[in-house]
């Protein structure tokens, strides 16, 4: 598994796909600079919980669409090549399946792993003095992975089985209009019913805002751990239909 791993990482080095995530993590942060030099009076005590609510909303926006395009990197050398065939026959067709998830995941936590580092990096930049809330920042971090991995799931699943990654791209970019549409209309049930939404249902913070003061609290949510095992079932569900597609598709 491990020699088909590098050869696998030999065979993507020219596909730059580390620098997709790395435009997405420059844009946040980008975004969040400006938004906190925005706010930095009110971010004393509460710092890190305007980053647990503010990444999410900047991951909702632009993972799907970045692990979109990543999969689709990854996926299209074989079909364009039209080389499916050959590889099937040096190596177990599951292999190719698993090792490109492998190396997606591998990624995806590498970016997730700075978005929880620049949490603390960016609170001491803006003197916060708020304890690190260490149980919410280990809670986003599954969580994002988890709804991460579930839609890398998808987006291989549909790369691989398209010979065309038109399709794929546009499913990603519509996940994208779906995340931001149920995080703007909390009182419509679309973010429990489609996978992109779940970046907003595991948010590990809420927000009172005082129009009066034009002011925003934040505090800690209560995690809806019954969601989490349910998407978990799901995204188990996902990876053996997925699979299962992959190992019957005609090559």
């Amino acid at each position: 598994m491990m020699r088909l791993f590098f050869t696998e990482l030999q065979k993507i080095r020219r596909r730059h796909i580390g620098l997709i995530y790395a435009a997405a993590f420059c844009i946040t942060l980008i975004w969040l600079l400006w938004a906190m030099n925005r706010m930095e009076g009110q971010l004393a005590h509460q710092c890190y919980y305007y980053l647990l609510g503010g990444i999410p909303l900047m991951n909702a926006i632009f993972l799907p669409t970045v692990l979109a395009c990543a999969e689709s990197r990854l996926c299209d050398m074989e079909l364009k090549g039209n080389t499916l065939k050959l590889l099937c026959t040096m190596q177990p067709r599951h292999s190719i399946f698993h090792v490109k998830l492998v190396i997606s995941l591998f990624y995806l936590l590498l970016f997730i792993l700075s978005e929880v580092a620049l949490m603390p990096v960016l609170c001491r930049l803006f003197h916060s003095v708020q304890q690190i809330p260490a149980d919410l920042m280990a809670v986003f971090f599954l969580s994002t992975f988890t709804v991460g991995g579930v839609l890398i799931l998808l987006q291989e699943t549909l790369s691989l089985l398209s010979d065309n990654q038109l399709f794929p791209l546009f499913f990603g970019i519509g996940g994208t209009f779906v995340g931001i549409f149920s995080w703007f209309f909390p009182d419509f049930p679309l973010r429990y019913l489609l996978p992109w939404g779940y970046y907003c249902v595991f948010l590990t913070v809420d927000l009172d805002y005082d129009q009066a003061a034009r002011t925003t609290t934040y505090y800690p949510a209560e995690f809806p751990w019954a969601f989490f095992a349910g998407f978990l079932v799901f995204g188990v569900l996902v990876y053996l239909t997925g699979k299962h597609k992959f190992m019957n598709k005609e090559v």
